[in-house]
C-alpha cells in the first residue's frame, strides 16, 4: 500500500494536470455527483498485485451530458506539480469516452494496465518530451509511486478537477531471467515503400502484438504506405513486455519510392 506522503504527492500530481491540461473549463451539473473507480477501488485507492499485463474494468456514474472521458496509463512525473508526459499508447491502453447530448447513470470500459511500457506524451501542447520506457516496478522520485491509472474529462473539461481521479499501480513481481524480445518484420529492413501501400506483418518472438508508429509511412489494417514521394521512413515497433520476455523497443527504416 501507498504511504500517505506518496497519496499526497499525487494529488499534487492531479491539481497539475487541471492546469496544464485545461483548455476552457465549464462546469457542468449532474442529477448525481460524478464519480469513477477501476476494478472497484476509489480515489487514490491503490490497484495492488497487478499482473505484468491485465485488462481492469472502469465504470462511470452520473456523467453529465456534453463531457467525455479519458482514461490512460501514466509514469507519474519526477515532479509531483508538472503533468504525465510518458504515457502508454499500446492498444486498448488509452481509453476515450466520447461525449453525448445526453447525462448518463452508468458508463462502463475497459483499460489495459501494463507494467512496462514504451512512454508517450499524450498532449504535445505540454513541450517536447523525450519518449523512452516506462518500468511502472521502480520509484521515479522519493515518496512516489511510479505509475497510476488516470480519469480526468476531455476537451473543455480537461481543466475540471470534478472529472480528475487517479489509481496508483503496484505490480507482481517479474522473472530476473526474462528473454529479450525480438521481431521479424515483412517487407525486409531497407524495402521501397510506394504510395500505393503494400502487405506488412511484424511478428515478435514473444507472441506480443507489436504498436507501431512511423514517420512518412503509416502501417494500418496490415499495409505499410509511403507519406511521401521519396526519402525514407523509420518504424518505431514496440511491445509491453510480459512475465517472460522483456519490453522490446527497435527501430526499421525503410525508403520511399
Amino acid at each position: 500500500m501507498l504511504s500517505k506522503k506518496k497519496v499526497g504527492n499525487l494529488v499534487a500530481a492531479t491539481a497539475a494536470l487541471a492546469i496544464v491540461w485545461a483548455t476552457t473549463a465549464v462546469p457542468v451539473q449532474a442529477a448525481g455527483p460524478f464519480n469513477a473507480t477501476v476494478a472497484g477501488a476509489k480515489n487514490m485507492t491503490p490497484l495492488v498485485a497487478l499482473e505484468t499485463s491485465s485488462v481492469q474494468p472502469i465504470e462511470i456514474t452520473n456523467l453529465p451530458a456534453n463531457v467525455g472521458i479519458y482514461a490512460l496509463n501514466c509514469a507519474v512525473p519526477a515532479n509531483p506539480r508538472s503533468a504525465p508526459t510518458l504515457c502508454d499508447s499500446s492498444p486498448d491502453s488509452l481509453v476515450y469516452i466520447p461525449a453525448t447530448t445526453v447525462d448518463r447513470d452508468s458508463v462502463s470500459a475497459k483499460i489495459k494496465v501494463n507494467g512496462e511500457f514504451y512512454g508517450t506524451n499524450p498532449n504535445p501542447q505540454t513541450g517536447a518530451s523525450t519518449n523512452q520506457p516506462v518500468d511502472c516496478r521502480a520509484a521515479v522520485a522519493p515518496g512516489m509511486g511510479a505509475c497510476a491509472v488516470y480519469i480526468l474529462g476531455a476537451g473543455r473539461e480537461s481543466a475540471n478537477p470534478s472529472y480528475l481521479r487517479i489509481f496508483p499501480t503496484v505490480f507482481k513481481p517479474v522473472k530476473s531471467d526474462r528473454k529479450t524480445d525480438s521481431v521479424t518484420v515483412t517487407p525486409k529492413e531497407n524495402s521501397i515503400i510506394t504510395q500505393a501501400g503494400q502487405a506488412f506483418t511484424a511478428t515478435t518472438l514473444s507472441g506480443l502484438t507489436p504498436s507501431i508508429t512511423g514517420d512518412n509511412c503509416s502501417v494500418r489494417d496490415g499495409k505499410i504506405t509511403a507519406l511521401a514521394a521519396s526519402g525514407t521512413c523509420t518504424l518505431t515497433i514496440t511491445t509491453t513486455g510480459g512475465r517472460n520476455f522483456k519490453p522490446l523497443v527497435t527501430t526499421k527504416t525503410y525508403k520511399l519510392g
